[in-house]
């Protein structure tokens, strides 16, 4: 087995500045990656349109820009959204940029998904398959869903926290299903977000499962935890852990400096991590946006909020707007005005 650790810091870290990062923030971040020995490195994001963020690209080519000519034991990443990238766009892969492939995608898009992840890896990829929000899965469709993977034999699936909404005893339970009827050479993923305060945990207890079944596995983090919202795992305590309990060599002065250096600075204009709004995402699995708009168009309090987004449909809060298309909040509206005629 094999335990690695895939850092998203450029990547997950790129929403909070509208996927533009300057070229020496990517270059110094990259660098301390490589040189602390981390496993796997996200580059940013593949999309059909770029409107000229730094972090988008078109294909592996025009992310070339990103991979410093000494690369270690670091592989480089690449991840898109099924519903923003096309498989007519990806070029083959050719060992100068990114060699590995994220895929994300919603439950309702997995069968054409899962053809784009067959297309990706049939062009040279390490591809990741990456279902959106683990835990909106029942049994009966994860076993579907796998039982696809398999035919694939992708470089690793992952268990994805979309919400921040995942308890421990849920990770066990879905891991275990995974670990069962998962094929033997498939790596485990793990990416979380820490609505619920919980992601270090997570990746913990992942971690100790995997070891204790023999299965190779890696888990997501970002540099002092940045990412949207309430971020992510920290990579610098999970090498922490692994270096401590399973003897591995992650640099952590590196580490440590590239965040001192790079990341800190950044929170005097950024902000991420847990509070209140995000801890209601996690709570009520709902999108970031949803909790945004209510906290920033209507000055309704926390207990509001919370009310507000546990009286909608489930399936419906975890959309953009509580809608399919990305910004309209119309829904949304709807029962915030609702809300307060009963008021």
């Amino acid at each position: 087995m094999s335990i690695q650790i895939s850092d998203c810091t450029i990547r997950d870290g790129g929403y909070l500045a509208g996927k533009n990062f300057p070229p020496e923030f990517i270059d110094g971040v990259i660098d301390g990656l490589v040189r602390a020995g981390i496993d796997y490195i996200e580059t940013g994001f593949l999309q059909r349109k770029n409107d000229g963020e730094s972090l988008v690209y078109n294909n592996s080519k025009d992310a070339r820009k990103y991979i410093p000519s000494f690369k270690g034991d670091s592989e480089f990443v690449g991840f898109c959204d099924n519903s923003r990238y096309s498989i007519e766009l990806l070029d083959d892969c050719d060992g100068k940029s990114f060699e590995s492939l994220r895929i994300s995608f919603a439950k309702h898009e997995r069968k054409e998904a899962l053809a784009f992840c067959k297309a990706a890896k049939s062009k040279g990829y390490h591809v990741f398959v990456q279902p959106m929000d683990a835990p909106g899965y029942t049994d009966e469709e994860r076993e579907e869903l796998i039982g696809d993977v398999n035919e694939i034999k992708p470089e690793a699936f992952a268990i994805v926290d979309t919400f921040g909404s995942m308890h421990l005893d849920a990770l066990c339970e879905i891991f275990g299903q995974a670990d069962k009827l998962l094929d033997d050479a498939i790596k485990i993923g793990l990416h979380s977000h820490d609505n619920l305060r919980l992601s270090c945990a997570l990746a913990e207890q992942l971690i100790t499962m995997a070891a204790e079944t023999d299965r190779s596995v890696a888990v997501d983090g970002s540099l002092l935890g940045m990412g949207r919202g309430a971020g992510n795992a920290c990579t610098e305590a999970i090498a922490s852990f692994l270096n401590a309990r399973y003897g591995k060599h992650y640099d952590m002065p590196i580490l440590l400096e590239t965040i001192e250096k790079y990341i800190v600075p950044l929170r005097k204009t950024i902000c991420w991590g847990y509070d209140l709004p995000m801890f209601i995402c996690g709570c009520e699995s709902s999108h970031i946006d949803n909790v945004n708009y209510l906290k920033d168009n209507t000055g309704c309090t926390a207990k509001e909020a919370y009310e507000i987004i546990h009286s909608m449909d489930l399936e419906k809060r975890k959309r953009y707007g509580a809608d399919y298309s990305k910004g309209d909040f119309t829904l949304l509206q709807n029962t915030y005005e609702e809300y307060r005629k009963r008021r």
